[in-house]
């Protein structure tokens, strides 16, 4: 009798231990650790993780305690994703580093770096462009919390079948082709205040300095935007925006279609449309930097600029960061993880496989693959040239990132450069647009 309540008594508690086991293994599986990065980067980084995994357990002899799920979203959302409902955010999520700001607002959505191996690969692996960036001061106290990974800058891709490699070295060059072939120079992805920064951030060739003034110093009233040189660049954008031949902004048919159908000679554009870039034109896809301009005496009447000024289209030159969600019950996980995903070992791999820029400051002179001779490497070297010429978004508040953006600042600038109305076909209508422009990121208001 002992012997059959002993074997009940076992019985039972090897049920509980298996009812047990599968309730741990449903909470594992209901409860993952998340990683959001680009869509085009999701193939890539769930292999290392599942690599991470491996060596996780040979290094710890236990399994890792989490399923792990990377998943694709829009890099420019996830910050809006995370502060609608930080709860339904990522663990680690990838954001630009302009996003920093709103994201540590108040009490901050996001966690700082703690550990200390951590900090000190950040420090040693990126350029100080980068480390100015990623820092954001929360209630009177300075954290790192970006960990930078990938690069990026606007670039130039091209059909190589109309323009040759001394054509796209101007526009002049690109707008003389287009004449001759009667197609656009080129094609813009979006009129918004990123993707039609060109002339925005253009630089004079000579001197190597950005007309524009931009939130000089982090601070939000630190912009100029009325100078007798940008008045003369803008000038010069509206001659080739409404002349024929000359750029166009977004259409209904779409860059890609325009590319592929041989409307446009070329799209201004960055390193996550290069696959489109490259379905479109196949063979003939050619990439280069942004072409330089020549001020011409049209363009320059009513400034003291001298006509034969020349100047180099300018780029926002960005890092894209990991960020930790805030709160995150897998905390004491996520540090490990992003020295392994951040390494510039990984960041080699993910240019091979993705094409992404690495953010390592040294890639260009150790990488391997960045030495080889082929459309990727162009790709990489042309936006690396990029940097020379541009500058990392300036926003050192939510503030001013809002009013950037998203208070009309790009549309008042495209009505411009397209004469809207014919509105703006005089010197004193296009500074008085500009003084608005600069209003507008000053204080979010027009006037």
């Amino acid at each position: 009798m002992r012997r059959i309540k002993s074997f009940r008594s076992l019985a039972l508690l090897l049920a509980i231990c298996m009812i047990m086991a599968l309730f741990a293994g449903c909470a594992k599986k209901a409860n993952p650790l998340t990683i959001w990065v680009g869509v085009e980067s999701v193939d890539f980084y769930t292999a290392k993780m599942a690599e991470y995994v491996e060596n996780y357990k040979a290094k710890t002899g236990e399994d890792f305690p989490y399923e792990i799920a990377v998943q694709g979203v829009d890099t420019g959302s996830a910050a809006s994703k995370v502060l609608d409902d930080i709860d339904a955010g990522a663990d680690i999520f990838t954001i630009a580093h302009d996003n920093l700001p709103k994201l540590t607002a108040g009490a901050s959505a996001i966690a700082p770096v703690r550990s200390q191996a951590l900090l000190t690969q950040i420090k040693s692996d990126n350029p100080q462009a980068f480390l100015d960036v990623i820092d954001m001061n929360v209630q009177g106290t300075t954290y790192t919390f970006g960990i930078p990974y990938i690069a990026q800058s606007l670039i130039l891709m091209y059909n190589t079948k109309y323009l040759t490699k001394d054509d796209v070295k101007t526009w002049e060059g690109i707008w003389a082709a287009a004449k001759k072939h009667n197609m656009q120079s080129v094609s813009l992805t979006g009129s918004d205040g990123f993707n039609n920064s060109f002339l925005v951030l253009a630089k004079n060739e000579t001197t190597n300095r950005m007309p524009t003034v931009l939130y000089e110093d982090g601070i939000t009233e630190n912009c100029n935007f009325t100078s007798d040189e940008v008045v003369a660049i803008m000038q010069w954008g509206q001659r080739f925006f409404t002349g024929a031949n000359g750029a166009k902004m977004p259409t209904d048919s779409g860059w890609e279609i325009e590319l592929r159908d041989e409307i446009s000679l070329g799209v201004i554009t960055g390193a996550w449309k290069f696959n489109a870039a490259k379905a479109a034109l196949g063979a003939n896809l050619g990439i280069a930097t942004l072409p330089s301009f020549t001020l011409t005496s049209e363009d320059v009447k009513g400034t003291n600029v001298k006509a034969g000024t020349v100047y180099r289209s300018g780029t926002f030159a960005d890092c894209k960061v990991f960020v930790m969600k805030k709160g995150s019950d897998k905390a004491d996980y996520l540090e490990d993880i992003l020295l392994f995903l951040t390494s510039k070992e990984v960041q080699e791999q993910s240019f091979i496989e993705c094409a992404n820029l690495p953010a390592y400051k040294n890639a260009a002179k150790e990488f391997a693959s960045m030495q080889t001779d082929n459309l990727e490497t162009e790709l990489a070297a042309r936006q690396l040239d990029m940097f020379d010429y541009g500058i990392p978004q300036p926003f050192g508040t939510p503030t001013s990132q809002f009013y950037y953006y998203s208070k009309g600042a790009p549309d008042l600038i495209r009505e411009i450069l397209e004469n809207k109305d014919g509105l703006f076909g005089t010197t004193e209508a296009i500074r008085t647009q500009l003084q608005k422009v600069e209003n507008i990121w000053k204080t979010g208001e027009r006037e």
